[in-house]
């Protein structure tokens, strides 16, 4: 057995317990002064990490339909992050406080002096606001429930029905997370700006979300299996479904932007002209550059794809650029004349990140499955 003090895993449980609530409280402190400041960074962040347990969700399902030997090295990575959604939703409620700091549709002063959002606040309302997020809520944790009830049918393939039953589940899930995911997105992050409107983002917020959750499990496979002999085929596979799910959300990102850009209409470049059209556009090009250039040329070789230290480094670069672009997509609102970083982004990244991360080392609530068959299928030997 390794040593306490040498074993990584029991290393970064323990520094991510000292620096989570660190940050958490260093967080509310800066919320007095900045109120805010803070809650856009928690959102950020939290957004972020919403987005594991959710891209986790969606990755099953679509491993527990097709198959593959793929879905296997990455499952207990996909599964721990699963578990770990009734904490993340746990996470959402200091938000509760701060919705008339986010949200000019949450603020009566606001609606009452615009035509804007007189017309929409049948929709963007707080009590139905509330309404959407628990159905939404309570739609996730039911799909987590039984995907992980039924998780054990691929251990035992003796067993048809419950097989047959996970698939099901599997095909509805899909089809309720899609839809969830875009209500979700549309009231979280949309109605930021309220004059924006998109068909593409609640797609794009889907994609991004399984990309995330992806890099997550390959990077956790990765730093797993660095020191044995596996297959490499199983990790050429993984960087193929990888440069899949970059070009697909590169390639919605880049039509909703473009169709925005060719409309030219106020509704939807009112988005945008804060992010482009300021130091943000910095930011834009990163995301440019590491979400999508840089991996799409790693990707193309093969060498790097079989190669599991090269393709950790790249799943851990892509959740990064993940992080980056959930910043993107709020910080801009609070910051319009330019690119602004504060403390509180850096104490929110630390907080809400140091905890969630020592809660999925540690198991989470009951994340390290110990059924029969879960681990040597996974190939895990810790």
């Amino acid at each position: 057995m390794t040593p306490a003090r040498t074993d990584p895993v029991r290393w970064v449980y323990r520094a991510a317990g000292v620096i989570g609530p660190a940050g958490m409280l260093l967080l509310l402190a800066v919320a007095y002064a900045d109120r805010a400041a803070a809650f856009a960074s928690y959102l950020s962040m939290w957004w972020f990490l919403l987005a594991l347990p959710l891209g986790s969700m969606a990755v099953l399902c679509v491993h527990n339909l097709t198959g593959g030997a793929w879905g296997e090295r990455i499952r207990l990575p996909l599964e721990r992050a699963l578990s770990m959604l009734p904490v993340t939703l746990l996470l959402s409620i200091p938000l509760w406080f701060g919705l008339p700091v986010l949200y000019a549709w949450a603020r009566p002063d606001e609606v009452s002096a615009s035509p804007l959002l007189q017309t929409k606040v049948w929709y963007l309302a707080p009590p139905l606001f509330a309404v959407r997020a628990a159905i939404c809520f309570a739609v996730w944790l039911v799909l987590a429930h039984f995907l992980r009830r039924y998780a054990f049918a691929r251990a035992h393939p003796g067993s048809s029905t419950e097989a047959q039953r996970l698939r099901a589940i599997s095909a509805l899930g899909l089809l309720f997370y899609a839809a969830t995911v875009t209500v979700a997105a549309v009231d979280w992050i949309m109605s930021l700006t309220p004059q924006w409107h998109s068909t593409t983002f609640g797609l794009m917020t889907g994609v991004g979300q399984a990309l995330g959750a992806f890099a997550f499990a390959v990077a956790c496979a990765a730093s797993i299996h660095a020191r044995q002999r596996d297959d490499p085929g199983v990790f050429q596979d993984l960087g193929n479904l990888l440069l899949m799910f970059v070009m697909t959300w590169t390639y919605l990102a880049f039509t909703q932007y473009l169709i925005i850009w060719s409309e030219d209409l106020p509704g939807g470049i009112v988005w945008y002209l804060p992010r482009v059209q300021t130091s943000w556009r910095f930011l834009a090009i990163a995301l440019v550059v590491f979400h999508f250039a840089l991996p799409f040329l790693v990707l193309l070789s093969r060498r790097a794809k079989r190669a599991s230290t090269v393709l950790g480094a790249l799943a851990a670069m892509l959740l990064l650029a993940r992080l980056l672009d959930a910043f993107w997509l709020v910080a801009p609102t609070f910051d319009p004349a330019g690119l602004a970083v504060h403390w509180s982004d850096l104490f929110a990244v630390a907080g809400l990140g140091g905890v969630w991360l020592a809660l999925f080392v540690r198991g989470g609530s009951g994340a390290a499955p110990d059924r029969p068959g879960v681990r040597q299928r996974a190939g895990y030997h810790g």
